[in-house]
């Protein structure tokens, strides 16, 4: 076999390598653009959410309590719970409301 022969089958060989790892690459960081996306969009989701609970902060309304129990209330996350209780429970809701997802209930 001719020597330039054998070289232009190694450099073809080297070249499909590289088209496999490189194709390779570009798959891993596709998928990982489009996870970073979706954290982002849940990140901002979440952020949006946060203020729609802000009124949910039940310490806010209780100003017959004394102030070193509405503090502890606060440092507990009485007013964050809260939130996430109701939030748990308006998602539940809404699930019921999608036909054939009833969910134990």
């Amino acid at each position: 076999m001719p020597q330039w022969l054998n070289d232009w089958s190694d450099r073809l060989i080297y070249q499909l390598k590289a088209l496999a790892l490189t194709i390779q690459v570009f798959i891993k960081d596709a998928f990982l653009w489009f996870f970073e996306q979706t954290m982002i969009l849940s990140t901002l989701v979440l952020e949006g959410m946060g203020d729609l609970f802000s009124g949910l902060d039940i310490t806010q309304y209780f100003s017959a309590i004394p102030p070193e129990v509405s503090w502890v209330m606060n440092q507990l996350g009485v007013g964050e719970a809260t939130g996430m209780i109701v939030s748990a429970i308006a998602i539940r809701i809404m699930l019921q409301l999608i036909p054939f997802t009833r969910l134990g209930s």
